[in-house]
């Protein structure tokens, strides 16, 4: 097989399990079918995500690539740029999220307490009064400014491109399904990606 196609299948094939194993269906079926393992499937997820993600990136680096662009002159200093932003992203939301839903550790907490464990509030605050989605804006930027161009990360790039676009509309609708009237609302006052002048914060 062309070494473009494997790495464009492995990269899918990723951005689709990764998709999969979140979505209310599966976790439906988890509870449904495995009621026992269903406070630690959250953590399970972000365990196997992180791991398998390791795993195709350590793939990836062992591939002959041939360099087509690289960071030189005052272009470092633009992509170090980048890659500060991207990393103030990622912990700005980092502080906005609620850390231990997204790993599955309240979850946890929660079952081991007897009690039901509550879908998180719209969080509004931080970062998230000025863009609605800081980790996948990041995600975007990183992308952008992470290696040197190369023949092959050019294909695993434009994949992971596409995913984190198409995937933030995912959570736009499944968000909007969550909290119905009350994102739209918030989806009115705050941009998805980048701040603008009429960004409202809500904090």
């Amino acid at each position: 097989m062309n070494i473009y196609l494997q790495v464009a299948s492995a990269t899918i094939g990723w951005c689709f399990f990764h998709s999969f194993f979140i979505t209310h269906f599966w976790r439906d079926t988890v509870c449904r079918r495995f009621a026992v393992c269903a406070p630690y499937s959250r953590l399970v997820y972000v365990v196997a995500s992180t791991m398998s993600l390791g795993l195709l990136f350590w793939w990836l680096r062992t591939l002959p690539e041939t360099t087509v662009w690289t960071w030189t002159g005052m272009w470092q200093v633009i992509r170090a740029l980048g890659l500060i932003e991207a990393g103030v992203l990622f912990i700005m939301g980092a502080f906005a999220f609620d850390g231990r839903s997204f790993l599955g550790l309240r979850q946890i907490a929660d079952h081991r307490r007897g009690r039901p464990s509550l879908e998180p509030a719209l969080a509004q605050t931080g970062v998230l009064g000025t863009i609605r989605h800081p980790w996948y804006t990041g995600t975007l930027i990183f992308l952008v400014f992470c290696l040197p161009y190369s023949d092959v990360n050019l294909v695993w790039r434009a994949v992971f491109l596409v995913y984190t676009l198409v995937g933030t509309e995912l959570e736009e609708r499944k968000l909007a399904r969550e909290f119905g009237e009350e994102y739209e609302l918030y989806r009115q006052q705050v941009p998805r990606f980048f701040p603008t002048l009429k960004t409202r914060r809500r904090n």
